[in-house]
């Protein structure tokens, strides 16, 4: 009978879904606890339309994610990822903790958790202070596993921060990123335009502190990503693409 339910809403769900919008308590029920995530897809398009039902079970979705050895974690992540998208003022300190804890005792593959930091972005952006203490962890995430999602979401938390707390917190940071480039010398292919991103991200707004950083950059120069940022600093009038590239830095730092 339950399965009948379950069959009822996949196909009422997105066709009618002024219908669904009174029964969202419990087919988040159903997500969450029953793990029915053949409802997920349905379930997600409909947070817009109503999403106090979504932030009350948020802490229970939170708590849930990596049961069964992480079974579910790549499913219910999307659902997480759509409300804290949203609303990234939802999360807490205390989330924060157990969602790393979490990421470090899971035994499955690490690329389960890619939606997470995914997610995690949009709350670093929004709540950097949360992510102070985890700044180390994200960086042993980026050099042992090569993640391009954590270092996303450090990316946002570096940003960020620097942005509201200052030219000294800018410096800081903008070591971290020289002391990663030297230390992981086999950086991937996809990474280190991210890693000279976030040069561009933070030299928007405190380019003096990074033209104190010229001499670091030099020895990558003849990478092209660095020698935009470089060109950038020397007032060098950038090719179409790199100028692109800045006024797309430019919009994200804006937001």
């Amino acid at each position: 009978l339950y399965q009948w339910w379950v069959d009822f809403w996949i196909i009422i769900g997105l066709k009618c879904p002024n219908i669904s919008i009174d029964h969202i308590p419990q087919l988040i029920d159903a997500v969450i606890d029953r793990k029915r995530i053949e409802l997920l897809t349905m379930l997600s398009t409909l947070y817009d339309k109503r999403p106090e039902p979504y932030h009350e079970r948020l802490d229970h979705l939170i708590h849930t994610l990596f049961d069964c050895n992480g079974e579910y974690l790549g499913s219910l992540s999307v659902l997480f990822a759509t409300i804290v998208k949203a609303h990234p003022e939802l999360i807490t300190s205390e989330h924060i903790d157990l969602l790393f804890t979490s990421i470090k005792n899971h035994t499955g593959l690490f690329d389960q958790t890619n939606l997470i930091f995914h997610a995690l972005g949009y709350v670093a952006n929004a709540q950097p202070h949360l992510f102070d203490k985890y700044q180390e962890e994200l960086l042993q995430f980026v050099i042992e596993k090569h993640s391009l999602t954590a270092f996303g979401c450090l990316q946002q938390c570096l940003v960020a921060s620097a942005i509201i707390k200052g030219e000294k917190i800018a410096d800081e940071h903008l070591n971290l990123l020289i002391n990663l480039i030297n230390k992981t010398k086999d950086i991937s292919a996809d990474l280190k335009p991210q890693v000279f991103h976030t040069f561009q991200l933070i030299e928007v707004k405190y380019k003096e502190i990074l033209a104190s950083k010229r001499n670091d950059l030099i020895a990558f120069e003849s990478d092209p990503f660095c020698q935009a940022v470089i060109n950038y600093i020397d007032g060098n009038k950038l090719s179409e693409e790199n100028q692109a590239a800045v006024n797309r830095t430019l919009d994200e730092v804006a937001q």
